[in-house]
């Protein structure tokens, strides 16, 4: 892509405008009558003001004389033969000219101008020629009339028919060098699109087929190719082709600038462009072509200020921003040494061969088109480059979790080991007890001491059941198949297991189900009640199961506690975390965590909540 870029910039070079050198020096001076009030005549009396090289009066309108006699050349001597000279006037965008001279003491009219329909033009084509008297020496002046919108720029020439001839084909080779470097260039654009799918593609070639059309509207080639063309003014062809450039000069600085975040009053300076250039269109659709040409050179002017300004204020890393910033600035260059020279009459900086007319076949995108490449090019290679650095990250990651998913697979195996190595001894303790307790009862033997160590075999094997139930969740391996459970009917049997019911204050709803596994559900609820059973401190207990909606079940438990007995929110779901005050009471603070497990397990949601001195347990079951 940089190698692609650099061509442009040599192929860039190879197209430059160096104007025919004229046979003969000619003085030149000019008066201009915004009126339109004189003829001829009344205009030979006018004070004329000499100027050299080109004409430039900036936005004006109104009618522009031009005085032009020959100079004594001191290469020619009196000998010679007085070749055939032609008159050339540029530029070509130039709406009516109408030239006048004396002709055996008679004054001839000839017309020319890219608007006029009867016009004589002694060349080929895209420039505007007329036959000249070898006599307009001394005292005897040629006189020019120039009538057009826009910027006012015009530059004249007497030079022999022959090299008239040769400037002529040197300014069509110009116009389609320009021409079939700016298509080159949209069918290169087109065809990088065509892989590489990017916005800023997508634009740029959008913004070359403006370029290609201002070029033609400046050369006047769409009504010289394309005969459909005709029917349109030039002056609305060139004025569309104007605005319609600048809208995608700005529009392709602002996608480029988009992706990396900048400052939302840049997008609202764009848009304030972009508006400018609309309200341009519809000026020149109107006839306001001078008015909206100067509308375009003021957003020209503005344009690259808010641009550099806009890459400054990025909130993102953006690859190429000194490109970027780099070509607004030499476009500010341009317009600051190049585009101002047009309203004034000062011809000192064309020494410096500067773009300075919005036509300038240099404006061919080639600039921007290497801008736009080396970003696509690097943003490109930005992208490669950290997608290689996430892809590095998820390997690493990936090992991580897989070092990590061994320790579990580990403590696992190590739980399942301890719990089934565990079982066994307590079983053969849990029949040793029975055997002692007939023996007991036989010989009139304590009975209290055994029902004690009875009840502490028991406590060890519910935690090792709840430690191996933990487990099993983990691994998924507890969860079974979906069933509708009455709620009714679940705690009926959650509450045989306790000798006190009237601790209990049950609102069910009639006809309520859990769509849920059944282990899983009477997990939550068994130990969400035995929790409140624990702690409660006044011994009332509140349940409540109610459908909230079509889509869920709520069950809803609460009870009272002392004030220093709340728990800690952040740790209450925290594998084997007990309060302080409870750590003498039986218990391996595991229950709230099988039950928040449990709860993932199953898709349904934990919410804990305390309500002065209530604590409240929700659990929503997906129906």
């Amino acid at each position: 892509m940089k190698r692609l870029c650099c061509l442009l910039l040599l192929l860039l070079f190879q197209l430059s405008l160096h104007a025919g050198q004229a046979r003969y020096e000619v003085d030149t001076a000019f008066f201009h009558d915004d009126r339109q009030t004189h003829t001829l005549e009344s205009a030979q009396a006018q004070a004329f003001k000499p100027y050299q090289g080109h004409l430039r009066l900036g936005f004006t309108g109104g009618e522009t004389w031009i005085r032009i006699r020959l100079k004594d050349h001191p290469a020619s001597a009196p000998s010679d033969p007085i070749p055939s000279l032609v008159f050339r006037v540029e530029s070509y965008s130039l709406d009516r000219l109408d030239f006048y001279q004396q002709t055996a003491g008679n004054w001839t009219h000839q017309r020319g101008g890219e608007l006029q329909l009867q016009k004589n033009n002694f060349c080929i084509e895209l420039q505007h020629c007329f036959e000249f008297n070898a006599s307009n020496t001394g005292h005897h002046y040629a006189y020019l009339k120039v009538q057009t919108t826009g910027v006012r720029i015009v530059r004249t020439d007497v030079m022999t028919a022959d090299k008239a001839f040769q400037s002529s084909i040197g300014v069509i080779k110009s116009v389609n060098t320009a021409l079939n470097l700016s298509m080159a260039l949209w069918l290169l654009s087109v065809t990088f699109l065509f892989f590489e799918r990017s916005r800023i593609l997508l634009v740029f070639c959008g913004f070359q087929t403006t370029v290609v059309m201002s070029i033609c509207a400046f050369s006047g080639a769409l009504q010289q190719w394309w005969g459909f063309m005709s029917a349109v003014p030039p002056n609305t062809m060139t004025g569309l082709a104007l605005v319609m450039r600048m809208a995608m000069t700005v529009l392709l600085a602002w996608v480029i600038l988009a992706t990396y975040k900048p400052h939302r009053a840049y997008n609202k300076w764009v848009a304030a462009v972009l508006v400018v250039c609309a309200v341009n269109v519809l000026l020149v659709l109107l006839g306001y072509e001078t008015e909206a040409a100067l509308l375009n050179y003021g957003l020209g002017f503005i344009s690259p200020f808010i641009q550099i300004w806009g890459a400054r204020s990025v909130s993102t890393n953006m690859p190429g921003r000194w490109i970027f910033v780099a070509g607004w600035l030499i476009v500010l260059i341009f317009f600051v040494l190049g585009f101002p020279l047009n309203l004034g009459e000062q011809d000192w900086r064309d020494q410096y061969n500067l773009v300075q007319n919005s036509g300038d076949l240099r404006l061919n995108g080639i600039p921007i088109g290497i801008v736009v490449f080396w970003l696509v090019a690097t943003e490109k290679a930005s992208r490669n480059r950290n997608k290689f650095l996430e892809l590095q990250a998820l390997k690493i990651q990936a090992a991580a979790s897989k070092a990590h998913e061994e320790g579990l697979k580990e403590r696992r195996d190590l739980i399942d080991m301890l719990t089934h190595e565990l079982k066994t001894p307590l079983s053969t303790i849990k029949f040793a007890m029975a055997s002692l307790k007939r023996t007991a009862l036989a010989q009139g033997e304590s009975f209290d001491r055994m029902q004690h160590i009875n009840a502490s075999v028991e406590r060890m094997d519910a935690m090792i059941e709840h430690v191996a139930l933990s487990n099993k969740i983990e691994r998924m391996e507890a969860l079974g198949a979906e069933e509708s459970v009455s709620a009714l009917e679940l705690m009926n049997v959650v509450m045989q297991e306790y000798r006190e019911p009237e601790r209990f204050e049950l609102d069910i709803q009639e006809g309520v189900f859990f769509r849920a596994a059944p282990h899983f559900l009477a997990l939550i609820i068994e130990n969400l009640v035995s929790n409140a059973v624990k702690y409660a401190q006044d011994g009332k207990i509140r349940i409540s199961i109610q459908n909230e909606d079509a889509k869920t079940t709520c069950f809803r438990i609460s009870n009272k506690v002392a004030d220093d007995h709340h728990p800690d929110e952040a740790r209450l779901f925290e594998r084997y975390y007990r309060h302080p005050s409870f750590q003498n009471s039986p218990g391996m603070g595991i229950g709230l965590s099988l039950v928040h497990s449990a709860a993932q397990k199953m898709g349904a949601q934990v919410q804990y909540q305390k309500i002065d001195q209530d604590v409240v347990f929700e659990v929503r079951f997906p129906r």
